[in-house]
C-alpha cells in the first residue's frame, strides 16, 4: 500500500497552538492564528486575559483609552470559536517536537463554574471578609469543633456613649421547644426587652427591643433557640441578610465617612459569631467588647458596622493583613471572591483560597448562598489537562521593577511616592479612584507632581542595566493626562536622555511641553519627607552645576520592567534559553525563534518594548509559529454557527435599544450619561435604554444580546466612542442574535462631545443627546443588507525586494501561499547590501546571501527585478496589479494581499563637507570602511562623531531616525578593537540606546569612548578645510567649550523612506508628513495599512534596524494570512447600486469615482461592482439623476438625520417597520 506523503506529514502535525500568556501579545497571536486556520490554546496564569495594557488608562502617542481599544479584542478573543482559554492555568510540562508536542496544563481551582457564572458580580458585593485571617486551630477529622474563649478582652468604645438604633429592625422571638430556659439571652440583652426566670422559657418585648440580636448571639449554638423574621435576604442566609440591613441602613441615614458613634445594630456581633464561627464580639454598656486574642482579624465585622465604628486593627493583637487588589497595584482592597477586573474576560470571579473563611474554617458561605445559578462550588481541586500542540508561543509579559530596592526613594516609607503603573491605575476611570489624582497619604489634589526616570533601568547597582524602552514615552503620557484631568498639577519630569525614539513620539514630546509639562536633565539622588505634610522635596543638580532643591506634593517612580522570576522559572520547564536578565536568547536574523525548536517568543520577554512593537512580534510570532504546521492548516477547526436571521414582517413595530456608554470617565467626566439615556427612552420608537459602565466589555455584549431577547429589540443604537474601531464588535453581536447587522448605528459622543468640549458638560451633553437623536432617526430608517461571498486568490504581492520583502516572501510560500516579489532595483537586498554588521555583531554578507537564494531556488516566489506596479485594481482578496518590466512592456498579476517593503536609505545632506571631504563620512561609510580596509580605518587616531547630523531640525528630518545611536556606538565599539589607543568622541543629544543596546552604550563607555551632550540651541562648530577638522563643542559637564581636532569626522544622519508618492496614491493608502506609511492604528494595528487587504513591513513603516524589520516582515506576512487562508470571504454589504431604468448613461459617476469602478455595460446603462465598490458615495452624491443608491446611506437615512438634528423634542411616534 503507497502512502501519501503530504497525508502523512499531516498525521504527524498537530494544527494546533498553544499560546502562553494572555496579554496584547499573546491575545493578537491568538487571533491571528485562529484568523488562519487553527486551533488555539490560550494559557494565562491569572484569572482574565488583557495583562498589562488592561491596566493602563490611555496610550501615547494618540491619548487613546487603553480599555476601549483593546476592550474589543478581549471580546473577540473571548467569544471566538477556535480559541480556547485557559485562564487560571499554568504549564507543567513540555513534551515532543516540533509540529507534534504534548502539553500539560495545570488548571488552579477556581471554586466557581465558569459555564454557570453569568459574572453578575454579587458574590464579590455580599462577600464581608476584607483580610487575610489568622486562623484558629481546626479540629482534627472526627474531632468536635471547641468553642473559643477570650482570655484578653478590650472594649471598643466610640466618640460618645452608643446611640441604639431600630433602624431596618430585625423581630427577634424565642422558639419555646426550643429554649434551654438557660437565660442567656436575657443577660445578653442590654434593653430589659427579654423577661427570663429561672427554669422558665424567655419572652421578647417587641416594644422595647431594638433588634440588636444581642439576645440571638447569646443563645447557646446547639438550641438556636432565638429566631429571626421580617429580616431581607435571610432566605439565603444570615450573612447575607446582615449585608441587606447594613445597607438599607446606610441607604437610611447616608453614608458616614469618619468614625461615629456605635448604634448597636449589632451585626458585627452577629456575623462574629453567627457567619463566622469566632465568637470574638459583643455589645457591653460602653461599647463592643473585644477578645482580642481569638479574633481571626478577617475584617468581616467592620465590613458590614453601617457607621464605621470598628477599626480591624483595634479588635486584635494581631497585624491586619488587607486584601489588597493586585489589579489595582494594591491601591485599594479586594474580596477573597472577586472579579479580576471589571472588563475581565472571562468575567467571572476566582476564590482566593488563602483568605476564604469557608475553605479554611468550613463558616460563611455567604458567596454560595447568594448565587442564584449554583455557580459557587468549594469542592474545586486542582485540575491537569493534556492538549496536542505543534508549536508553542511564550509571551508571558513582564512585571515592574519594585523601587523599594532603591531605599533613597523612600518607596513604602512615604505614602505620596508611587510607582508609575499605580498611578496609571489612580489615572483609570475604573481604577481606586474612579479617575481622580488623589495623593495616597491624605487623598488630597496634588498641585505639583514629579516623576523620576530610570528607577530600576540602566542601573548596575540593581542588577537592571539595560534600558526599559518604556518609562519615557509613558512618564510623558501619565504627565499629559494628569494635565488632561486637572489642568491645575504642574507636573515635572526628571529624566537623564529622552528616549522618545518611536514613530511619532517626539511630536508628543513637543505637544507635552505645549501643555506645561516640565522637563529637567536631571539624576535625583534622594527624596526627603516632611512629616507633617506628607509633601516631598527633591535634590539635584542642575545643568549649571548648582544643586538645586524642589518641593513636590506627590512623586511617581517610573519603574521599569523585568521578567518575572515565576516566568524565569516557566521557560527553564520549557527548555528556553534566556539571557542574565531573564530575556529570551534569539538571533537577531530570526528573532522569533526561542532556542528550542518549535518553541517562538514575543512581548517584552522577547526584550523590553512597547505596545506597537509587542503586538507586531506577536503576529509574527503567529506567523512563524504557524509556517511549520501549514500543512496542518484548519484541520481542527469548529465553524461558526449563527442563529437564523429574523425576518420582518409587514406591521412589525420598530424596536430601538440604545445603549449609552459611561467608558469609565472618558465620556461621563464630562457628559451627563444618565441624562442622555433617559432622554434616549423618550425618542419614537425606543423600547429599552441603559448606560453600561463599559458597552464594549464582554459582559456588556453578552448582556446586550441577552437584552435583544427579553424586550424583542429589533434595532440597537451605541453611543460610545468611534465606529471605526468599535462598530464591528457590536454588530457582531447583533449577528449573533440573530439580527441584521446593518440595524446597527453609533452614536460618536466621546470624540465628538466629552473630548472637544471637556470645559462645557452642558453643551456636550445636549449634543451627546442630537447625535443619538440622529442615530436613533438613522437607525429607524435602516434596510437590511446582504454580504456577497467571493473566492480568495492566496497569493501574495510584494512591493520591494529588500530584508522586509524577501523575509516575507520566504515565509510566505513557507505558509503555502504563491508569492511575487517586485524590486524596482537590478539586485535584492535593500539598503542592507550596503551594511556590514548587525547591532549584535553578526555578518550582514552571509545571511542576505543566504535569503537571496532561499528566495530564488523557491518555485512559490516569482522575482520580478528592475519592476515597477504601475497599477491595482480590486478588492481584498481578489486584486490584479500592472508591473512594469524591464523590457518596456507590462504583465498583469492577480493575488488576495499587498505588502510594502519599500524600505528606506541613509539620508547624505550637503553638511560640514559630506559628500565633498573625504574626512567627512556617514555612519554606513565609516563601517564600510573599517570592514574593507581595516587597517586605513585603524589609523585614525581621533574620530569625532555627530548625532542627530540633519535629523531632529526642521531644516533637514524633524524626526528621530531610531538606529544612529546604536550605530554610533557599534562602530566606536569596533574602531576600539581596530586601535585600542584611539580617541572617540561622540556628540549627541539624547543617546537613545533602548532596550538590552543599552548594554553595549554602557560597555562603549567603559572602553573609554567620550559621550558628550550637546544643546542644539548650541550645536557644536565644525570647520573643515584642507587643514583639516575644528570641531568645537561646550560640554555641560564641565561648564566649558571644547575643541577637538579629528582625523575623521562621523556623521549620524538618519535614514529617509524611499519616494513612493506614486505608489501610495495608486494603492488609496496614507502617507505623514515625511514619507511614511500610516498604520490603520498606531497600537493595534501597526502593520496594517487603512486600505483592507494591504500591508507593511519595515522601514516603509519607519525607522527600524534590521532585526526589527524581520519581526515585522514577518508580523506582515502573519496577518496577510488571515486573508489568504481563507477559501472565501465576505464583501461589506455597504455598496452602491445604479436604478438601471433610470440612468442617462452620462458618464458622471465614471468620471466621479477615485476608484474607476463604475463602467457601461452592454444594457448601455451605468454598472458598480458590489466587489471593487469602496463605499465613500462620491457616485450617489454626483449622480444628476440620483439614481445610485448606498445601503445605510439612502435618502431616507439622510433626511432622516437631517430632520432629527433639527428637532429639539422628540418627534411623534412614525410607526412600524
Amino acid at each position: 500500500m503507497t502512502v501519501n506523503p503530504q497525508i502523512e506529514l499531516i498525521n504527524r502535525t498537530t494544527g494546533a497552538v498553544m499560546v502562553v500568556g494572555g496579554g496584547i501579545s499573546g491575545m493578537q497571536s491568538a487571533l491571528d492564528l485562529a484568523n488562519s486556520g487553527f486551533k488555539v490554546y490560550l494559557v494565562e496564569s491569572s484569572p482574565a486575559i488583557g495583562g498589562k495594557m488592561a491596566q493602563l488608562d490611555k496610550t501615547f502617542p494618540t491619548n487613546d483609552c487603553s480599555m476601549c481599544i483593546v476592550s474589543p479584542k478581549l471580546v473577540e478573543v473571548g467569544r471566538h470559536r477556535n480559541i480556547e482559554l485557559l485562564t487560571h492555568s499554568d504549564v507543567a510540562s513540555l513534551e515532543g517536537e516540533a509540529g507534534n508536542f504534548t502539553a500539560r496544563i495545570t488548571q488552579q481551582a477556581r471554586y466557581v463554574d465558569i459555564d454557570k457564572c453569568t459574572g453578575c458580580g454579587l458574590c464579590e458585593l455580599v462577600c464581608p471578609v476584607t483580610q487575610i485571617s489568622w486562623w484558629p486551630e481546626q479540629p482534627e477529622e472526627g474531632e468536635k469543633k471547641k468553642k473559643l474563649r477570650a482570655k484578653n478582652k478590650q472594649i471598643i468604645r466610640g466618640p460618645g456613649a452608643p446611640q441604639p438604633t431600630s433602624l431596618a429592625k430585625w423581630t427577634f422571638t424565642v422558639d419555646e421547644e426550643k429554649c434551654s430556659k438557660c437565660g442567656s439571652c436575657y443577660r445578653a440583652c442590654l434593653h430589659g426587652a427579654v423577661s427570663w426566670q429561672k427554669k422558665e422559657i424567655s419572652t421578647i418585648n417587641q416594644e422595647k427591643c431594638t433588634g440588636c440580636g444581642a439576645c440571638f448571639v447569646a443563645c447557646p449554638e446547639k438550641f438556636q433557640a432565638v429566631t429571626i423574621s421580617e429580616a431581607e435576604e435571610l432566605d439565603k442566609n444570615l450573612g447575607t441578610a446582615i449585608r441587606a440591613r447594613s445597607d438599607e441602613i446606610k441607604k437610611i441615614q447616608g453614608e458616614v465617612q469618619s468614625p461615629a458613634d456605635c448604634i448597636r445594630c449589632g451585626l458585627c456581633a452577629m456575623m462574629c459569631t453567627k457567619v463566622m464561627g469566632i465568637g470574638a464580639l459583643k455589645m457591653v454598656e460602653d461599647g463592643i467588647e473585644a477578645g482580642i486574642d481569638i479574633c481571626q482579624v478577617c475584617g468581616a465585622c467592620a465590613s458590614v458596622c453601617p457607621v464605621n465604628y470598628l477599626d480591624v486593627a483595634g479588635l486584635t493583637d494581631k497585624t491586619p493583613r488587607p486584601l489588597l487588589d493586585e489589579f489595582n497595584e494594591g491601591l485599594n482592597l479586594r474580596k477573597p471572591i472577586n472579579i479580576f477586573y471589571p472588563q475581565a474576560v472571562p468575567r467571572v470571579p476566582v476564590i482566593d483560597e488563602a483568605s476564604c473563611v469557608k475553605l479554611n474554617t468550613g463558616e460563611c458561605g455567604t458567596c454560595q448562598a447568594v448565587c442564584g445559578v449554583g455557580a459557587i462550588d468549594y469542592t474545586h481541586t486542582v485540575k491537569e489537562k493534556q492538549i496536542e500542540i505543534g508549536s508553542v508561543i511564550f509571551s508571558p509579559g513582564i512585571e515592574v521593577f519594585d523601587p523599594a530596592i532603591r531605599g533613597e526613594f523612600g518607596y513604602g516609607i512615604h505614602k505620596n511616592v508611587v510607582t508609575s503603573i499605580e498611578f496609571e491605575r489612580l489615572l483609570s476611570a475604573s481604577g481606586p479612584t474612579s479617575g481622580t489624582v488623589s495623593r495616597p497619604g491624605d487623598y488630597k489634589h496634588p498641585r505639583k507632581i514629579a516623576w523620576i526616570q530610570c528607577v530600576g533601568s540602566r542601573d548596575n547597582s540593581c542588577g537592571r542595566d539595560y534600558c526599559s524602552s518604556v518609562c519615557c514615552m509613558y512618564a510623558t503620557k501619565e504627565a499629559y493626562i494628569a494635565r488632561e484631568h486637572d489642568s491645575s498639577i504642574e507636573p515635572t519630569i526628571f529624566y537623564i536622555d529622552m528616549r522618545s525614539f518611536g514613530k511619532n513620539f517626539d511630536n508628543y514630546i513637543t505637544r507635552a511641553e505645549d501643555n506645561k509639562v516640565r522637563f529637567v536633565r536631571a539624576m535625583i539622588s534622594r527624596i526627603y519627607e516632611d512629616p507633617q505634610t506628607g509633601d516631598l522635596e527633591v535634590r539635584y543638580i542642575d545643568d549649571n552645576g548648582d544643586r538645586q532643591s524642589e518641593v513636590f506634593e506627590m512623586v511617581v517612580l517610573s519603574v521599569g520592567i523585568q521578567v518575572p522570576e515565576k516566568t524565569k522559572q516557566l521557560a527553564d520547564t520549557l527548555a528556553i534559553d534566556m539571557d542574565a536578565y531573564g530575556f529570551a536568547v534569539t538571533d537577531g536574523f530570526n528573532p522569533m525563534a526561542a532556542s528550542r525548536p518549535g518553541v517562538y517568543v514575543s512581548g517584552a520577554f522577547n526584550g523590553p518594548k512597547d505596545i506597537p512593537e509587542t503586538v507586531s512580534e506577536a503576529s509574527g510570532a503567529a506567523q512563524a509559529a504557524s509556517v511549520g504546521l501549514a500543512q496542518a492548516r484548519n484541520t481542527l477547526l469548529i465553524e461558526e454557527e449563527l442563529p437564523q436571521e429574523k425576518i420582518e414582517e409587514p406591521g412589525d413595530h420598530l424596536r430601538v435599544g440604545v445603549f449609552v456608554c459611561h467608558c469609565g470617565s472618558n465620556i461621563a467626566s464630562v457628559v451627563d450619561v444618565a441624562a442622555v439615556t433617559e432622554y434616549a427612552a423618550t425618542l419614537p420608537n425606543v423600547v429599552f435604554a441603559d448606560h453600561p459602565l463599559y458597552t464594549c466589555s464582554q459582559d456588556s455584549v453578552e448582556t446586550i444580546k441577552e437584552l435583544i431577547q427579553e424586550h424583542d429589540l429589533n434595532r440597537v443604537v451605541v453611543s460610545a466612542c468611534s465606529p471605526s474601531t468599535h462598530e464591528p464588535l457590536f454588530m457582531s453581536t447583533l449577528q449573533q442574535a440573530g439580527i441584521n447587522k446593518y440595524y446597527f448605528d453609533m452614536a460618536n459622543i466621546r470624540d465628538q462631545c466629552s473630548w472637544v468640549h471637556p470645559l462645557e458638560p452642558e453643551k456636550a451633553t445636549e449634543k451627546a443627546k442630537r447625535l443619538m437623536r440622529m442615530a436613533v432617526a438613522n437607525v429607524s430608517q435602516a434596510e437590511p443588507l446582504t454580504e456577497l461571498e467571493f473566492d480568495v486568490d492566496s497569493t501574495l504581492l510584494i512591493i520591494g525586494g529588500g530584508v522586509a520583502g524577501m523575509t516575507a516572501a520566504v515565509e510566505a510560500s513557507g505558509q503555502g501561499f504563491g508569492v511575487y516579489l517586485v524590486e524596482q532595483e537590478a539586485e535584492l537586498g535593500g539598503q542592507v547590501n550596503r551594511l556590514q554588521q548587525s547591532w549584535d555583531g553578526q555578518e550582514f554578507r552571509p545571511f542576505l546571501d543566504d535569503l537571496k537564494a532561499r528566495v530564488e531556488a523557491d518555485d512559490k516566489i516569482r522575482v520580478l527585478t528592475s519592476s515597477v506596479v504601475v497599477d491595482q485594481g480590486g478588492f481584498v482578496g481578489c486584486f490584479e496589479s500592472e508591473v512594469m518590466t524591464p523590457t518596456g512592456g507590462s504583465r498583469k498579476i492577480k493575488h488576495g494581499a499587498t505588502l510594502i517593503a519599500t524600505g528606506a536609505e541613509e539620508y547624505r545632506p550637503d553638511i560640514y563637507g559630506l559628500n565633498e571631504s573625504d574626512r567627512v563620512v556617514s555612519q554606513t561609510d565609516f563601517e564600510s570602511l573599517m570592514a574593507n580596509n581595516p587597517a586605513q580605518a585603524g589609523s585614525c587616531n581621533s574620530v569625532v562623531m555627530l548625532q542627530c547630523a540633519g535629523s531632529r531640525c526642521e531644516e533637514h528630518l524633524s524626526y528621530c531616525s531610531r538606529i544612529c545611536c546604536n550605530q554610533a556606538v557599534k562602530n566606536s565599539l569596533r574602531l576600539k578593537e581596530l586601535n585600542p589607543e584611539a580617541r572617540v568622541d561622540v556628540l549627541y543629544r539624547d543617546m537613545r540606546c533602548y532596550g538590552l543596546t543599552e548594554l553595549d552604550y554602557r560597555r562603549a563607555r567603559l572602553a573609554g569612548v567620550n559621550f558628550i551632550r550637546f544643546d542644539p540651541e548650541r550645536a557644536p562648530a565644525i570647520a573643515t578645510g584642507e587643514d583639516g577638522i575644528e570641531v568645537t563643542v561646550n560640554d555641560p559637564s564641565i561648564q566649558m567649550d571644547v575643541q577637538l581636532t579629528p582625523d575623521l569626522l562621523v556623521l549620524s544622519t538618519g535614514v529617509v523612506p524611499r519616494d513612493t508618492e506614486e505608489l501610495a496614491t495608486m494603492l488609496r493608502v496614507p502617507r505623514n508628513d515625511n514619507g511614511f506609511f500610516i498604520e490603520a492604528h498606531a497600537k493595534l494595528r501597526p502593520v496594517d495599512l487603512a486600505s483592507e487587504g494591504i500591508f507593511m513591513a519595515g522601514t516603509a513603516h519607519g525607522p527600524k534596524n534590521v532585526t526589527e524589520t524581520i519581526a515585522q516582515a514577518q508580523a506582515a506576512v502573519g496577518r496577510a494570512a488571515t486573508i489568504l487562508a481563507n477559501d472565501k470571504l465576505k464583501l461589506s454589504g455597504v455598496f452602491s447600486t445604479v436604478i438601471p431604468e433610470n440612468c442617462a448613461v452620462c458618464l458622471t459617476c465614471v468620471r466621479a469615482c477615485p476608484y474607476q469602478v463604475p463602467v457601461i455595460n452592454e444594457e448601455h446603462t451605468a454598472y458598480i461592482n458590489p466587489a471593487l465598490c469602496q463605499g465613500c458615495g462620491i457616485c450617489v452624491a454626483e449622480c444628476p439623476a440620483k439614481t445610485i443608491t448606498l445601503g445605510r446611506f439612502q435618502d431616507e437615512n439622510i433626511n432622516a438625520k437631517l430632520k432629527s438634528y433639527g428637532e429639539m423634542e422628540p418627534a411623534a411616534e412614525t410607526g412600524g417597520a
